[in-house]
């Protein structure tokens, strides 16, 4: 019979929100450990992108050195003006495991923006207990005081795990109320008449932590280096999102519809980062590879026919942060599992997809 365990590509872990944050690193290497002989890898959304960021690049080349299993570090980028220069050591970082033999890799999304929930850039003991724990917090006037403490530099730019940014640099994505998403947190306190810290807290209390936001904090040149990397594969880091007619709410991030295109348009046509079979294989063939998946990532007789087929004189994103629910153009035909979804205008929802494992 076989196990859960054994149906499954490894575990991960998403080191700077609750409850990961609080496990320690000897406990992920226990983990790890124990999942090496099935085969499994450690995928991890590191401890830290900003001033903690080499230390945390260390840990998870560290529990996979110590457990022996693959690593996947995401997401390989560098948050913060002050810690931009730390790309290339990052990156040499991962070379050195690499060249004693450690399968590490990293994917990265084509955007100088990320995202995630608001209620994330509140410290990790505001989390503890969970959702409930977090708005009794956030309605005590004494917590929200340590919060600021611990979080707010120079009185102007709040400082997380993700580095020090400033409220203009932190934008309401979605949320309950149809009015704030594509504010600015600088704007919504303007608005409100209250300090930017205490705005940003009243809102995700009203909203009981389900305001999710956008927050620029990376360098465009960081991201070229990092995509352009030889150990680096695409990944949007987006979620789901309807695809029928509109309106859509919200401005979630770009990248839930434009990433691979924006790839394909900016990064291989305009400025020429790496070659067509390059983009696609970091698409591709290197996330198959990496997850062990026997038919799928390459256009080989035998595989399961799942293509994408691009037009390469005008394949390219539309989506962007001000309008984000447009689909890109120059992709006239997809086909899933050997059945056309995509053909040119016509969008047709077949149920085609399956969950895979790692034996698919």
């Amino acid at each position: 019979m076989t196990s859960a365990i054994d149906s499954t590509f490894g575990f991960s872990t998403g080191l700077v929100y609750a409850p990961s944050v609080y496990g320690s690193t000897e406990e992920l290497i226990a983990l790890a450990r124990s999942m090496a002989s099935r085969g499994g890898f450690y995928f991890s959304h590191i401890r830290g992108e900003a001033a903690t960021l080499e230390e945390a690049v260390k840990e998870a080349i560290g529990i996979g050195e110590e457990s022996r299993v693959p690593v996947q570090i995401s997401h390989v980028k560098a948050a913060g003006r002050e810690n931009w220069g730390k790309m290339d050591r990052v990156l040499r970082l991962i070379d050195t495991a690499r060249a004693r033999g450690l399968d590490v890799t990293g994917d990265v999304y084509p955007y100088p923006a990320g995202s995630t929930k608001m209620d994330n850039l509140l410290p990790g003991w505001m989390h503890d207990g969970g959702i409930a724990r977090l708005l009794e917090r956030l309605a005590d006037p004494a917590a929200r005081r340590r919060a600021i403490q611990d979080c707010l530099v120079d009185g102007e730019r709040w400082r997380t795990g993700s580095g020090a940014m400033g409220w203009d640099e932190i934008m309401i994505a979605t949320c309950a109320n149809p009015e704030l998403p594509g504010l600015h947190l600088a704007e919504l306190a303007r608005r409100a008449g209250k300090a930017p810290a205490e705005a940003m807290m009243d809102l995700v209390l009203e909203e009981r932590a389900g305001v999710s936001m956008i927050v620029f904090s990376q360098s465009e040149d960081n991201v070229a280096t990092a995509l352009g990397y030889a150990h680096s594969m695409i990944g949007s880091d987006s979620l789901s999102l309807h695809g029928g007619p509109g309106p859509h709410p919200g401005k979630p991030h770009p990248r839930s519809y434009g990433t691979f295109p924006r790839v394909l348009g900016v990064y291989c046509r305009e400025k020429r980062l790496f070659s067509w079979e390059t983009a696609v294989g970091k698409m591709t063939g290197m996330p198959a590879a990496k997850l062990g998946l026997k038919s799928r990532g390459l256009v080989r007789a035998g595989f399961a026919a799942d293509l994408a087929l691009f037009d390469p004189a005008t394949v390219a994103d539309a989506a962007t942060f001000a309008d984000p629910h447009r689909h890109p153009i120059g992709i006239p035909y997809v086909v899933v599992n050997g059945r056309l979804v995509v053909d040119g205008p016509r969008f047709h929802a077949l149920p085609a997809g399956r969950v895979l494992t790692p034996e698919a």
